[in-house]
């Protein structure tokens, strides 16, 4: 019981300060729209979005998913030895696969341009694109490193030192030197580059000039058969652009990604729980206690991520006017999709149960049916109403990934979640949205409705229990007591 309640001591510790960094970066992005939305058209960010959508796919495809794997493996080791050269290993196979990605995706820059961007003559945006690409898959290896081996603090000073690296180049060279989209990039190269040396800085004992094959063969046995449901989860995620750029322009893709920018805001408190989570489901899952606790935190979860729905759905008009120029104002209509559609995709953190039987093929026909749908949708909507059916198929294949998730998840690994009330508050918060969206009065008017409506949640969640005062007073007094140990 003491173990488990260290855990949880822990996650909501480890929690906050993996936030800390990811409340920075989505932070500075969301500050940084007004010099986006007056430097780039809509057609330029809808390049650099094509850029990020590549760059998504060869993250998941180019090193076959290996820091998957390490992740899993990582905790069977017994030695501090064996870690490091499992850790190594996992490098050493990282550099050389990206690598060689670089070295082919620049010979061929001006082909692979066309197909990417679907525009001629931005090979030179393409090829910054692909350094970045190169830099970044380090870059999350090393941040992956950072979290298994439960350096929080380290983890997060490495992605505030980049986030900060990275906006302050990118202002530098697109606003004061007037390089445009290539300064965007060329500050995404600089900021990655400091936090991946930084991040070499703080493992410099973990790595060695170690690679053991049988180790490789390992880990690759238990990724590969993850790489075609990474490829779906990729295809769950920007399906939407790569169809949206197809049937309409790149001016639609750059709307709707300045509306996936504005709804990915929902991700803030995500990676807190996320980063902190899986490695400590892996470390006490045998515990009896532990299927409660995560239902728990999964209700603490529900009721941050509903709160952000409500204010994102209900606040991105206004958030748009201030903080974009005209061309992006019909931006807002797709961030009421966006926003759901983003947390379902990343909540699989709370479906362990597939990884812990290590019945991974499951992972492939769900996402494959997924995508597949979402595939549908999209060509069905996209014709018919625009972006704004790219959020809509989004939103049904993320909510079949989900569902699916955590109907095998349970059937493996129980956690008694309270689905009636979670059922309830879901139908309630999706209820009030449309009731704020619907009310067209004065702009001060509107915004305090909008605010009462809010505020209203809040007694939701405690009247179906969601909430629970007794568990709100414990956490409040975990976390310092936590901290004060230290």
């Amino acid at each position: 019981m003491e173990e488990t309640s260290n855990m949880i001591r822990r996650f909501f510790r480890d929690s906050a300060i993996y936030t800390i960094p990811s409340i920075l970066s989505n932070g500075i992005s969301f500050f940084l729209i007004p010099l986006y939305t007056r430097v780039l058209s809509p057609s330029d960010y809808g390049a650099l979005d094509m850029i990020t959508v590549f760059g998504s796919l060869i993250a998941v495809t180019v090193a076959l998913e290996i820091s998957q794997a390490f992740s899993r493996f990582y905790r069977d080791e017994k030695t501090d030895e064996g870690k490091k050269v499992l850790a190594s290993t996992a490098l050493w196979f990282t550099i050389l696969m990206f690598s060689g990605f670089l070295i082919v995706t620049l010979a061929f820059a001006q082909e692979l341009s066309l197909i990417v961007i679907g525009v001629p003559g931005l090979d030179d945006i393409f090829r910054l694109g692909v350094i970045f690409i190169w830099m970044n898959g380090l870059f999350y290896l090393l941040r992956n490193q950072l979290r298994f081996e439960l350096h929080s603090k380290a983890y997060s000073i490495v992605s505030i030192v980049q986030s900060l690296t990275t906006a302050g180049a990118s202002v530098l060279l697109t606003y004061v030197f007037h390089f445009g989209i290539y300064g965007f990039l060329a500050g995404m190269i600089i900021g990655t580059a400091t936090g991946t040396s930084i991040g070499f800085y703080y493992l410099k004992t973990t790595f060695q000039l170690r690679f053991d094959l049988t180790k490789l063969k390992t880990m690759l046995a238990f990724s590969i058969p993850l790489v075609p449901s990474s490829i779906a989860v990729f295809t769950n995620m920007y399906i939407d652009r790569l169809m949206i750029n197809c049937y309409l322009s790149l001016k639609e893709v750059g709307l709707y990604g300045m509306s996936y920018r504005l709804a990915n805001i929902s991700t803030l408190v995500l990676v807190g729980f996320q980063t902190a989570l899986i490695p400590l489901v892996y470390k006490h899952y045998q515990e009896p206690e532990t299927p409660n606790q995560l239902a728990t935190i999964f209700r603490a979860f529900l009721s941050i991520m509903i709160m952000i729905f409500l204010i994102l759905s209900l606040f991105a008009d206004v958030a748009l006017w201030i903080l974009t120029t005209p061309e992006y104002y019909a931006a807002d209509q797709m961030v009421v999709f966006l926003v759901p559609a983003i947390l379902l995709s990343q909540m699989y953190i709370f479906a362990p149960g597939i990884g812990i039987s290590k019945k991974t093929y499951l992972y492939i026909w769900i996402n494959v049916a997924g995508a597949i749908l979402n595939i549908l949708f999209n060509w069905l909507l996209i014709p018919q109403i625009g972006p704004i059916g790219a959020g809509i198929a989004t939103l049904i294949g993320s909510a079949f990934v989900f569902g699916a998730y955590m109907y095998y998840s349970q059937k493996f690994y129980y956690v008694p979640h309270d689905w009636e009330a979670i059922a309830s508050v879901v139908l309630v918060a999706v209820a009030l949205v449309i009731i704020g969206l619907h009310i067209h009065l004065e702009l001060y008017i509107n915004l305090f409705i909008r605010g009462c409506l809010i505020l209203l949640m809040l007694g939701v969640f405690l009247f179906f229990g969601i909430l629970k005062w007794k568990e709100i007073v414990h956490v409040r007094n975990l976390v310092p007591a936590r901290w004060s140990q230290r």
